[in-house]
């Protein structure tokens, strides 16, 4: 019965490590490389197409007066306190008609595609690492 509860733990981690795609796991290590002058990001989900919620990301927040950056898509519906913070988009649409669009993760043709828009990051004072910036238009 000792080992059991070992066992059991160390089962349920690694079920639970399974259960992120790997869509989810590429937007939390993006989201974990940017950083808005100088502090991480603190995330608001607003209707995704690919949820964060089960990821490696910690730092979504329950409202979007909490943060300092929208993730999802429909951004139409957003509250109008929260019509001023970057949008990250999880739609090709929402991505190119929306103002405060600082990037985006969708898929086109079967491939998965990731794109920013400079301007915007540097109106936002988001810095894009090396790693990203070939990702930038």
């Amino acid at each position: 019965m000792a080992l059991l509860k070992p066992f059991l733990v160390l089962l349920l981690s690694t079920t639970l490590s399974l259960a992120q795609t790997p869509e989810q796991e590429l937007i939390a290590r993006v989201f974990h490389l940017l950083s808005i002058e100088g502090k991480p990001l603190r995330i608001y989900e607003h209707m995704p197409l690919i949820s964060l919620k089960g990821s490696s990301f910690v730092s979504l927040v329950e409202t979007c007066e909490e943060a300092n950056v929208v993730y999802g898509s429909a951004f139409e519906t957003l509250p109008a306190s929260c019509a001023q913070l970057p949008r990250f988009s999880t739609d090709y649409d929402d991505f190119k008609t929306t103002r405060n669009s600082i990037g985006a993760f969708y898929w086109r043709k079967g491939r998965p595609q990731l794109r920013f828009y400079q301007e915007a990051c540097e109106r936002f004072g988001i810095t894009l690492p090396v790693e990203l910036q070939h990702y930038a238009q």
